[in-house]
């Protein structure tokens, strides 16, 4: 399935009523974790190869703070990736990723992939559905 898209970003609606829609969902989770890279076309075969190799040790840093299901989805024509992951805490997963010595060498070779200024800092979804 390829998801529809445009050369320019649709601005979203936004305001009060999505930010109460989102604040209340029953559906929010502290134990799910979504978000948004972008990879540079350029670049994109060679992230992919790269994630066909992913250190052992990151993979073990990755497991140590909590990380469980975690998974990567790209839409080639665009360089889109979507990365999910489970955690019992994920903000305390995340933080603990953070502080990892193979995180930060890791994300230093990644950032030459994406097209975000700052090396590819995710941007983090709101969960507003989910079915058990």
């Amino acid at each position: 399935m390829t998801l529809p898209h445009t050369d320019a970003a649709r601005p979203a609606e936004t305001g009060p009523a999505v930010e109460r829609l989102l604040g209340s969902t029953p559906a929010r989770s502290d134990r799910r974790s979504c978000f948004l890279l972008r990879v540079r076309p350029e670049k994109l075969a060679e992230y992919l190869e790269v994630h066909q190799h992913v250190w052992p040790d990151m993979l073990r840093a990755l497991a140590a703070s909590g990380w469980r299901h975690y998974s990567l989805f790209v839409e080639p024509a665009t360089g889109l990736v979507v990365g999910y992951f489970e955690s019992d805490d994920v903000d305390a997963a995340r933080r603990a990723m953070a502080d990892t010595e193979v995180n930060a060498r890791w994300q230093a070779e990644m950032a030459q992939y994406f097209e975000q200024p700052d090396g590819g800092t995710d941007q983090l979804l709101q969960q507003y559905f989910f079915l058990l």
